[in-house]
């Protein structure tokens, strides 16, 4: 029986450390960025959006791209990348990323597979 209880514990304590870890890893700065991004989308969705929102927009990426699930998520959500395209592209005609953004909004990723899968 004591065996029983030690395994208990064990598994109690994995499981606790693990929610400890998530609930530090996904602090305030992701979901600060998660939100600001939503909010920048939707500005750029009405046509609301300002030039100086670039700084905003690549902070907030910067800090979303190192929580790739995260990312995935919000570009499924809203279509960040789509978004920050049509941003770019109001405000910033000459931007070098313009291209690769092009690229990278033709091909989505399939939910089930995991596979890009062209639009």
């Amino acid at each position: 029986m004591d065996h029983i209880e030690l395994w208990i514990l064990l598994f109690l304590a994995i499981v606790g450390l693990g929610w400890l870890s998530h609930k530090h890893r996904y602090s305030g700065k992701v979901r600060t960025a998660y939100r600001e991004l939503k909010e920048l989308a939707a500005k750029t969705r009405e046509n609301k959006s300002v030039a100086g929102d670039l700084v905003l927009w690549e902070s907030g990426l910067k800090e979303l791209e190192r929580h790739p699930n995260e990312y995935n998520l919000l570009d499924q959500e809203i279509g960040l990348r789509e978004t920050f395209l049509t941003y770019l592209v109001k405000h910033y005609p000459q931007d070098g990323r313009l291209e690769q953004l092009r690229a990278a909004t033709q091909y989505s990723k399939d939910d089930v597979w995991g596979m890009k899968v062209r639009r």
